[in-house]
């Protein structure tokens, strides 16, 4: 089945209407009266539902059924990254972070920073929908505005694992876990003594030098997929 983004689903939904870029996606797939799709509210709450009607912007659904929180990871993973000059590399991070069960994305302002701000935040969102989409998840992440190291960390519930190339081998941590990646130009050496002070995880990837994003993705995939064995 499709999966559509409908926001205003929750667990009383009976019908809904998908309008916009839903209805025409909806077009584009050829979907039409009688099949069934799934609904992700974004919020934890997918539904199974029966097309009844098309028009030209419009599409009406019933909801023949409600899942709450279908396969989602058990524990909070997050990311915090420094922020990524490039957009492309930014979008493409956040694809990948839905994709992978991330619950909350946090750019982090650097020392080492080259830029302070998200660039066009609409599309970073409409990214993440649509990769929310394509894996079928019931949550979409929460993209944070940026904050500094200390902010972060201040604020983290769980164990921090860093990726560095001078770290050990990756030992998966049991609960909720903050990943933390440096900016391009790595951590400064304030910065390093802050993630001194609260005694994390420091993971080595491999032997190659990874980009920042690269590195996010694989961590990610490390703490997913040993929960999922």
């Amino acid at each position: 089945m499709e999966c559509f983004y409908a926001s205003n689903l929750d667990s009383s939904t009976r019908s809904l209407v998908l309008e916009g870029d839903e209805s025409r996606h909806l077009r584009v797939l050829r979907c039409t009266v009688g099949d069934r799709i799934l609904l992700s509210n974004g919020s934890g709450i997918r539904g199974v539902g029966i097309i009844t009607a098309v028009e030209r912007d419009r599409t009406h659904v019933v909801i023949e059924r409600i899942e709450h929180f279908p396969a989602e990871l058990p524990f909070i993973l997050s990311v915090a990254i420094g922020l990524l000059a490039a957009q492309e590399r930014m979008e493409w991070l956040l694809e990948k972070c839905t994709e992978l069960g991330v619950h909350r994305i946090q750019p982090l302002c650097l020392e080492y920073s080259e830029i302070e701000r998200l660039r066009r935040p609409e599309r970073l969102q409409a990214k993440m929908i649509a990769a929310l989409k394509q894996s079928q998840r019931s949550v979409l992440p929460i993209l944070d505005q940026p904050k500094t190291l200390e902010e972060v960390l201040a604020d983290a519930d769980g164990a921090v694992v860093v990726c560095d190339p001078r770290g050990t081998a990756p030992e998966p941590p049991q609960g909720n876990c903050l990943i933390v990646v440096g900016a391009e130009g790595g951590f400064s050496p304030r910065e390093e003594q802050m993630l001194e002070g609260v005694h994390c995880q420091r993971w080595s990837l491999g032997g190659f030098r990874l980009r920042s994003e690269t590195a996010a993705i694989a961590a990610v995939s490390i703490v997913a997929s040993a929960w999922q064995s």
